[in-house]
């Protein structure tokens, strides 16, 4: 890269791959000409150049609409699910994955829940497979439920 290109983007250091002098993650760096050279990932690299992924430090709120309950609540920082909807997406655990599909069922009893994400490819791409597995288990738990 020549010295006359934009500072803007970002070199691939050739030689070694360090650590992310912010994270400290053993991912692939970048030399950032921007904040000093330093040997940036991508995620931190986002974070520190477009706020991706970056707290809010300002006191304002933000008002969202949950994707699953559509649910209006307002947070600090931009987001797309509700307190308690996030269980559905941030299970970890047997407990969590009950809770998850514990709460997806309760939004099909009340039919709140979108109809696009009855879909098992649109829950996928646009939430993830552990969201998905929960969304479905939920579904196929509500629909022998109905049959009896």
């Amino acid at each position: 890269m020549t010295t006359s290109e934009s500072s803007s983007e970002i070199r691939e250091d050739q030689m070694t791959s360090p650590l992310c002098e912010l994270c400290k993650k053993n991912e692939r760096c970048h030399i950032c000409p921007e904040s000093n050279n330093q040997h940036l990932c991508l995620t931190c690299f986002n974070k520190l150049h477009f706020g991706i992924g970056a707290p809010r430090t300002g006191k304002s709120m933000v008002y969202n609409k949950c994707v699953f309950c559509n649910a209006v609540y307002a947070t600090n920082a931009k987001g797309s699910v509700c307190d308690e909807c996030s269980i559905i997406v941030t299970w970890k655990s047997g407990m969590h994955y009950l809770a998850g599909v514990n709460r997806v069922s309760e939004l099909i009893r009340e039919n709140k829940l979108d109809s696009k994400l009855r879909n098992e490819n649109y829950s996928i791409e646009n939430h993830g497979t552990r969201a998905a597995q929960v969304i479905m288990d939920a579904i196929d738990s509500s629909s022998q439920l109905s049959k009896r």
